[in-house]
């Protein structure tokens, strides 16, 4: 039933997050977004200032507060839905400095931040859903370069590349002089995702 809880098994161990169907539920993507968190993790990075773009659910937020344990940690979305879901999710954590705002891209924030987070909406439209708020959390249009132009509020960007997205993810964040490591691949059935760290050197 909408708005209970549901046990999501993460390698950071179980995140409650709230069943709305407004929101995307967290899949493969998220998950292997949480591996490469603690890749870097385990090579020595630590970010103290993380800004989750496009928190949907607000899994990502809470993992990255498990593993960085960061000073600031602001989660952001467009979505009325998501930023009720989320703040619901952070309050049962009730761990670290987690803020929930609504906010398009990153326009509500000042200053540099240390890492942006951002799992971006990369699928074809679907014109047979009438829910605005579930399209557009992962429909590619324009809402893809929206929030990759939106990461360069960070120094550090930790974001995820599908198969099936036509935008060329690569093409903006070098157009900004970062630097891409590519952190884990997994191939499912009919798409690869990879998850990338895009870094500046300074």
């Amino acid at each position: 039933m909408e708005n209970e809880y549901i046990n999501v098994p993460t390698d950071v161990g179980i995140i409650k997050i709230i069943n709305n169907n407004h929101i995307y539920k967290p899949s493969d993507d998220s998950l292997l977004i949480i591996k490469a968190m603690l890749y870097l993790k385990g090579k020595g990075y630590n970010f103290k200032k993380i800004v989750d773009i496009g928190t949907g659910s607000g899994i990502l937020s809470i993992a990255a507060q498990r593993i960085f344990n960061p000073e600031i940690l602001i989660s952001i979305d467009i979505s009325p839905y998501a930023v009720k879901a989320a703040k619901k999710a952070v309050e049962i954590e009730n761990k670290g400095n987690n803020i929930v705002i609504r906010c398009d891209g990153t326009l509500c924030l000042r200053g540099l931040y240390d890492l942006s987070i951002v799992n971006p909406p990369y699928l074809p439209s679907n014109d047979n859903i009438s829910d605005e708020w579930i399209v557009r959390s992962w429909q590619e249009d324009n809402n893809h370069e929206k929030i990759c132009l939106s990461s360069l509020i960070s120094k550090n960007i930790l974001i995820l590349k599908s198969s099936l997205s036509k935008f060329d993810q690569d093409a903006c964040l070098r157009n900004f002089n970062y630097n891409k490591m590519t952190i884990l691949k997994e191939n499912l059935f009919m798409e690869q995702l990879e998850v990338n760290f895009w870094y500046k050197n300074l």
